[in-house]
């Protein structure tokens, strides 16, 4: 077993992103859980959210925990709140969009962990060497998204 396991995750802490207006903070990576999982903390300012999307390589729990928030699961459309939840089994077409006005706030479970971290590490990393907040057409999201078994639908 290793010396890292159990661990404490004080509130506050994780490795942060700025992802455009979304702000993402990796609260335990696959290495805090022997790669059984991530979570992701993800806040979102009003219209702020992921498009419709699916991922083969991983599942992924949505746990609203602030705010106000409509997802596609499939064919579903959802209206979320605090304390609402969905899970989007690997292959499942789904999006997730913060309505507003307040700010909402999510946690995000993939499983197996390190897929979704590495991914949002390489995209905003593209973005930064680009010299541009948005990555503009140096960065190709579509093209890192695939090397992660990530496609974007719409």
């Amino acid at each position: 077993m290793s010396d890292e396991l159990p661990r404490y995750f004080p509130l506050g802490e994780g490795k942060s992103y700025q992802l455009g207006r979304i702000t993402l903070t990796f609260k335990t990576s696959a290495t805090d859980t022997r790669s059984a999982y991530t979570l992701c903390e993800a806040v979102e300012p009003p219209d702020a959210g992921a498009g419709l999307h699916c991922h083969l390589s991983y599942d992924e729990t949505h746990i609203i925990c602030e705010g106000r928030y409509e997802a596609r699961l499939g064919n579903k459309t959802l209206q979320l709140s605090a304390g609402d939840m969905f899970f989007a089994p690997r292959g499942t077409p789904h999006s997730i969009k913060c309505l507003g006005p307040e700010i909402g706030r999510e946690l995000m479970i993939s499983s197996p962990g390190g897929v979704f971290d590495a991914f949002i590490d390489e995209v905003v990393s593209s973005m930064t060497a680009s010299g541009s907040p948005t990555g503009g057409p140096a960065v190709d999201f579509r093209a890192i998204a695939a090397k992660y078994g990530i496609e974007f639908l719409s």
